[in-house]
């Protein structure tokens, strides 16, 4: 009793700002889209291949997963009464937030860098602007999900374990090996990103954490399920050729999940430090509350040319201060996005029209 009036406690504590949001998991996205900023820094700005020994690349491993994780996370309604009516309501909330300024960003961006429109749409990546497009995506897939858990009467471990099923078998159907088998256009799998549909698992995987939330504090209060992933995922690390060679489906869901939990083990236990109260917590929540406006931003202000301006990084790796150089990059990208962002938003047309905001 004494441990899940704790739990309540500091659950109470890191939700600060009176809506409902919890502050860590703000700061968490915060964090995450500094991440995002830099992985694209160091890609392409520097055009670091991959393979390029550098801190950055462990980074990339969990950025994305921990998006949709998220995602997941703030999705999940313990309360929510599921209907079509109910559905249809919520994923027509989601179009002006996710759809709408994807759009017009893509557009933009198309316009201004000559590429054609449709072959952009057209591609898996869309620019860089799928990200919002596979994750309204999610929303259709989980809405579809629980109207369908609902239709066959599941409840508990069984919708658990339903939802879990239908997230790994979206994952095994986005395996390259499987994907070529399809009788599918590859214009119709690259308009719908499918190869993305993998993250789907990582989204699933948020909402069942806040569903069983208590449960799930109390194993990282035990620390085993964290030395147990630090353990899984430095393994992986140390063999990551020899694993990839001959299981890299195994070793990119496994590296995934165990780099999202360490890096929510770390906001959560130490969500003091990032809650409203500290200079810390307050600018990255503001970060977390700006994600959609700097990810649709930033693609216009990636400094792309900074490989010929310094090839050492490309020629010659350097891991530290590659990793130093690409954050203050990626801290001033950020910046000036949340400056554009705030002037944008000025006038609640373009609040709306750009990043799907109503005025309060």
């Amino acid at each position: 009793m004494v441990n899940m009036q704790q739990r309540g406690a500091s659950m109470k504590h890191a939700t600060e700002r009176g809506d409902g949001r919890i502050a860590y998991i703000d700061a968490l996205r915060g964090f995450n889209m500094i991440i995002l900023v830099l992985v694209h820094v160091h890609g392409f700005c520097f055009s670091i291949e991959a393979d390029t020994p550098s801190v950055v690349c462990y980074l990339g491993v969990m950025m994305l997963p921990l998006f949709f994780f998220i995602s997941g996370f703030v999705a999940y309604r313990t309360r929510t009464t599921w209907s079509i009516p109910q559905a249809a309501k919520l994923l027509g909330r989601k179009v002006p937030l996710l759809i709408m300024p994807a759009f017009i960003f893509l557009l933009v961006y198309t316009i201004t860098h000559g590429q054609n429109l449709a072959i952009s749409l057209c591609m898996d990546s869309k620019n860089g602007y799928w990200f919002t497009y596979v994750l309204f995506i999610c929303f259709v897939l989980y809405v579809l999900l629980r109207l369908t858990a609902k239709l066959l009467s599941l409840k508990g471990w069984k919708e658990d374990l339903f939802a879990v099923c239908c997230g790994i078998a979206l994952f095994v159907a986005t395996v390259p090996s499987i994907m070529s088998k399809m009788s599918i256009s590859d214009n119709l799998l690259g308009m719908l990103s499918f190869k993305h549909w993998y993250y789907f698992v990582f989204f699933i995987f948020g909402t069942l954490v806040r569903k069983h939330f208590d449960g799930f504090q109390e194993l990282l209060s035990r620390k085993l399920l964290l030395t147990v992933c630090l353990l899984i995922f430095f393994v992986l690390s140390i063999f990551k050729d020899a694993v990839m060679a001959t299981h890299f489906n195994l070793y990119r869901i496994m590296t995934a999940l165990t780099s999202v939990i360490i890096v929510f083990a770390l906001f959560w236990k130490y969500r003091t430090l990032f809650s409203n109260q500290t200079l810390t917590g307050r600018s990255l929540c503001f970060i977390g509350r700006r994600t959609l406006d700097i990810y649709f931003l930033h693609y216009f202000l990636l400094p792309r040319q900074l490989s010929e301006v310094l090839p050492v990084f490309t020629q010659h790796p350097m891991p530290v201060l590659e990793f130093t150089v690409s954050l203050g990059v990626a801290l001033i990208v950020t910046v000036v996005c949340l400056f554009i962002s705030t002037v944008l938003r000025l006038s609640p047309l373009l609040a709306f029209v750009l990043f799907g905001s109503k005025e309060k």
